[in-house]
């Protein structure tokens, strides 16, 4: 099978493109020299993209062929898909330009960076190689997917290439990290380490380039990266100490996504750590970040006026009521991918003379104990919610008013990361490179079938099989591609399951398929003309999108940002990491992995900007 004109590969990278019918001999696997191949083929390709041409391209590529490029090429997030999107795409003029400077070598001197053959495909062969790129403007790594075609020529099917470091400007790290002893007569300097170190946070005579709002971990990511650039940039946060985002979450909340996958640039979590992090313990680390990492962070610190004019921001901050005007030249917003909280507003809800909280302002369960609950909302953190109160003797009910996409933290998680994240895999940041070598749209065939592949197994267990029986509604993620895209394309409707799905299954936390007709002095009228009784009624309606709290923020901003979230025609995603839609401004977000990775993107971007290398977009 070959992937489809839309790019959505029925099962892609475990068949290569329809051989030719007279293509009768395979060679043996034993016999290639997988090193060779890839310089080989690598020469052939940077030959072929001096003249990007159809014609040159399809004796390296197939027709079908991905190329993605993340700031390498043009300054932005790419996938280009087919022979004739590739070549429009290098023949461009600010591609084109730079191409004739671009070097695509295999990666030498790194054992760990070998290429290798996939040993999972028994019918087609593909060769999976680290690259090394480079051009005028800067260095960077990636991977080049090799398959023998039906006449047993090795081409490329798939080629990812991301901007590393801006020559000139490298991070300070590694064999460029700082000295760190130099001060007094040294350094011309008569300032310590901690004196320089409380000028710098405190901006006494300067104003920052970067002001990022919000400190969780995509502004400490982001900051973090920043500061490696020598880019001077100031955190700001409401709350009065950092990671407080995360303790002032509900009671019971415990990260789904285990340790392997959520290791912050520069320092990672140590070998003791859990494999799902609690919440307050999260909130601990991210404040030993900051300090550790030297980022100037300000705390309850808010925003006040601001405008942008010929370049740069004028916003005037309140720190512990002290006010302060900067005048930065980028505004990134950090304050959670999920934007405000959604509050529905229910009819007759002045009814209901108990408690009507929203999630995110929800405490501890304790105080309810014997009593009964409703819960409207089955994602995760609804479910998360239902599983403390049953733990606390409280009675909770579910109200599930569509369906959800419910995945085993044991069998799911382990099936989607388990064979880059996990003990003893590669590091965070190669396997980073393994993982976002992919395009999107690739992806997305692979979850398809590993999303089958998991309801097979669960087809007559004790998870989905007990859920479906009591009534609870169950979907497959967008197309059927799970749990991933479900997270990237809906930003929720999903519950990885740590034990709520059992306890729904067998009675213990209430369930309740229907539309609400309005609250009651009891309770909840639901359409079916049954009534729940409550004590208490929590609502995990999520959030609304992350623009929303730009136009309250920033008002400035309102109506000229693009939504944020999902994914463009490309499959990559829209608006965060990327331009906003207005100059200056933009979007952070999503899990500690994708912060991760794309801190680094987006600092680099902003850095190209500042360096005159990569110009704003904008009318």
């Amino acid at each position: 099978m070959t992937i489809d004109d839309e790019g959505n590969p029925p099962f892609p990278l475990k068949s290569t493109p329809t051989p030719s019918s007279d293509a009768q001999w395979r060679p043996d696997p034993a016999s290639f020299n997988a090193p060779q191949i890839v310089s080989e083929s690598l020469d052939c390709f940077n030959k072929a993209i001096e003249s990007p041409t159809i014609a040159s391209l399809q004796n390296v590529m197939f027709p079908n062929a991905f190329w993605r490029d993340h700031l390498f090429l043009t300054w932005d997030l790419r996938t280009l898909h087919g022979l004739d999107k590739i070549s429009t795409y290098l023949s461009g003029p600010e591609t084109s330009k730079k191409l004739a400077s671009v070097k695509i070598t295999p990666t030498t001197g790194n054992y760990k960076r070998q290429p290798f053959l996939d040993p999972s495909d028994t019918k087609s062969f593909n060769i999976t190689a680290f690259i090394d790129v480079e051009s005028d403007e800067g260095v960077g790594e990636g991977i080049i997917k090799l398959f023998l075609d039906g006449d047993n020529n090795w081409k490329v099917f798939n080629i990812y290439t991301a901007l590393v470091a801006i020559k000139g400007h490298p991070e300070h790290s590694g064999l460029n990290r700082p000295h760190g002893g130099l001060h007094g007569d040294q350094s011309n300097d008569p300032r310590n380490w901690k004196e320089r170190l409380e000028w710098s946070v405190n901006f006494t005579d300067s104003s920052p380039t970067v002001l990022v709002v919000g400190a969780g971990q995509a502004d400490l990511t982001v900051a973090a990266r920043l500061k490696q650039l020598d880019i001077p940039t100031l955190v700001i946060d409401k709350n009065p100490r950092i990671g407080d985002n995360w303790r002032n979450r509900y009671h019971s909340l415990v990260l789904h996504d285990p340790v392997w996958y959520d290791h912050l640039p520069y320092l990672p979590f140590p070998k003791t750590w859990p494999i799902f992090t609690p919440k307050d313990k999260l909130g601990d680390w991210l404040e030993h970040y900051a300090a550790t990492m030297e980022l100037a962070v300000w705390t309850s610190t808010t925003v006040g006026p601001s405008e942008y004019r010929d370049g740069k921001w004028t916003i005037k901050l309140s720190r512990n009521g002290e006010e302060r005007t900067l005048t930065p030249r980028h505004v990134i917003l950090c304050t959670g991918q999920s934007g405000e909280p959604n509050i529905v507003n229910f009819e007759n809800e002045e009814a209901f003379p108990g408690p009507v909280t929203h999630s995110s302002k929800w405490t501890g369960p304790e105080r309810l104990r014997g009593k009964k609950v409703i819960v409207i909302g089955a994602g995760n953190t609804g479910h998360d919610i239902a599983h403390s109160l049953v733990s606390s003797g409280a009675f909770p009910t579910i109200v599930q008013r569509s369906s959800t996409h419910v995945s085993s933290s044991d069998i799911g998680l382990k099936t989607l990361l388990g064979s880059l994240y996990f003990e003893g895999g590669p590091e965070a940041e190669e396997a980073d490179l393994l993982a976002f070598s992919t395009p999107n749209s690739v992806l997305k065939g692979i979850a398809q079938m590993i999303t089958t592949g998991l309801r097979a197994m669960d087809k007559d267990g004790p998870m989905l099989a007990g859920l479906e029986k009591v009534g609870f509604r169950i979907n497959d993620g967008p197309d059927g591609a799970g749990l991933l895209f479900q997270y990237f394309e809906c930003g929720g409707s999903y519950y990885i399951d740590i034990g709520a799905s059992a306890m729904i299954a067998e009675g213990q936390i209430g369930l309740k398929h229907a539309n609400i007709n309005k609250f009651t002095e009891k309770g909840i009228l639901f359409d079916d003309g049954e009534e729940l009784e409550a004590a208490e009624i929590v609502v995990a309606t999520g959030y609304k999108n992350m623009r929303t709290t730009a136009g309250i923020v920033f008002p400035c901003v309102k109506g000229c940002v693009n939504v944020v979230g999902g994914m463009d025609e490309e499959g990559e995603t829209r608006t965060l990491f990327r331009d906003s839609g207005h100059p200056g401004f933009w979007f952070m977000g999503m899990n500690l992995a994708h912060c991760r990775y794309f801190s680094r993107l987006l600092a680099l971007r902003i850095a190209g900007e500042e360096l005159g290398l990569s110009t704003p977009r904008y009318k």
